[in-house]
């Protein structure tokens, strides 16, 4: 079997140079992340505010621990905008649903994860995300009161983004000849705590876990994407993977699929993913390469269905266990079978 390489390169500090897209996959933080300077990205030229129409933009976290997998949301399609936060408890086995379609103006999306910020603020539903990587962190603050009848929330988590500690995946994807998508995704150390209704949880960087996903992508009218993530301790180290088959042009160069493993960052290759008997049941992930065979189990059911004319969105993303396994870099076999995570269909148009 032919070994599977993808090279990491040195960031360029820019997501766009001189109009153009630096593509590639990096794994060090881009300092200025500015996708509106790139040249005809939609194959020609367009005043600014229709591709800035066009850029689809969130930030989203995954949070949690042994017994709990947290999902925050700032999400904006432009012609709309989703406020999300979902709080599972897995050995009571109740997931809380806190969930907004708002209109795009009134949320921000933060521009770059340096001294910046993403917020939403209303009377039942606060989420703030402060982007701190000049102080090697993400702190994410929850106010939600009085929501449709469901228990009230009060939450702080700081992710801890310590390039000595951590290595993210920054990638710059080609979508066109000009046309990308951005994304910089971590696993990281969590601390912080949740309180839910009259319930106080405590997590520890110990056994608590973060990732990050900061995403702007110059999609194709009609997006698609198949997603996959889970997390683990595997071997007494924190460990998680992220897996996605998109519509990235030459995805054997250029992808996102990666390992963590304490910190560290192995590279994947491409997947496909198969659904033999529906969402609803096992989702199987395989690679060429033979690096990756793991099945993902949905547990908790999730979905999205919005139809407003110019926008339409069919999204299932539940929450569920895996099987299987993953190589490293060295050829050493992970086992994903204690790994707990979410997985996404995703289909999106407008």
């Amino acid at each position: 079997m032919t070994e599977y390489k993808r090279e990491i390169l040195p960031n360029p500090g820019s997501l766009v140079t001189r109009g153009r897209f630096n593509f590639g996959t990096f794994d060090r933080p881009f300092q200025t992340v500015n996708p509106l300077e790139a040249k005809n990205p939609l194959g020609r030229a367009y005043p600014r505010f229709i591709n800035n129409q066009r850029l689809k933009e969130w930030q989203a976290f995954q949070l949690g621990n042994e017994d709990f997998f947290m999902l925050a949301v700032l999400y904006s399609a432009k012609l709309a905008g989703l406020i999300q936060f979902i709080c599972y408890d897995r050995k009571k086995d109740q997931k809380f649903l806190y969930e907004k379609i708002v209109p795009a103006w009134s949320l921000k999306i933060p521009g770059s994860l340096w001294n910046s910020e993403g917020v939403y603020l209303s009377r039942d539903f606060n989420l703030r995300i402060h982007d701190h990587l000049d102080q090697e962190k993400f702190v994410i603050e929850l106010e939600i009161n009085a929501f449709k009848k469901m228990p009230d929330v009060k939450a702080r988590f700081e992710a801890i983004h310590d390039l000595k500690r951590v290595t993210p995946i920054v990638v710059s994807l080609p979508l066109g000849e000009n046309r990308a998508l951005y994304s910089h995704k971590c696993l990281m150390p969590m601390q912080g705590t949740l309180t839910l209704g009259e319930n106080s949880v405590v997590f520890s960087q110990a056994t608590s876990f973060a990732i990050i996903d900061d995403h702007k992508a110059f999609y194709p009218y009609v997006l698609k994407y198949d997603w996959v993530t889970g997390v683990g301790h595997e071997l007494g180290k924190l460990t998680g993977f992220n897996l996605t088959c998109n519509q990235v042009k030459d995805q054997e160069r250029y992808n996102e699929n990666c390992l963590w493993i304490g910190g560290k960052l192995h590279l994947l290759p491409p997947v496909k993913f198969s659904r033999p008997e529906g969402i609803a049941k096992d989702w199987i992930i395989k690679d060429a390469y033979e690096m990756i065979d793991i099945v993902f189990t949905p547990t908790v059911p999730g979905n999205i269905d919005m139809n407003l004319l110019v926008l339409k969105t069919k999204y299932q993303g539940p929450f569920g266990k895996f099987r299987g396994y993953i190589k490293d870099s060295t050829g050493s076999k992970i086992s994903a079978d204690k790994f707990f995570g979410m997985g996404e269909e995703k289909y999106l148009r407008g």
